[in-house]
């Protein structure tokens, strides 16, 4: 079995998940019984919408058209055809 030194992707997908608790987590402990500032907030909600909105416009812009069908990737000698949606006939 080879062994890689590259991180496991699932390891960093973990610290990256827990890293917004943890910043909340130290906040509050250097901060007991202060609450965040309006300025904070508005920032925060601004945040979320533009994540929302890329996240919206992503999803519309990679969508297939109607009707159409996937032809999965296919290994033909030694050249790779990726998958794509073709039309339906």
């Amino acid at each position: 079995m080879r062994r890689d030194n590259k991180p496991v992707p699932y390891l960093i997908e973990a610290l990256l998940f827990l890293a917004p608790f943890a910043a909340f987590f130290i906040w509050r402990r250097l901060n007991p019984g202060r609450e965040p500032g309006t300025v904070l907030l508005v920032l925060a909600g601004c945040g979320a919408a533009l994540m929302l909105a890329g996240a919206l416009w992503y999803g519309l812009s990679r969508a297939s058209a109607p009707g159409s069908k996937y032809v999965p990737a296919r290994i033909d000698g030694t050249e790779i055809t990726p998958g794509h949606m073709e039309p339906r006939r």
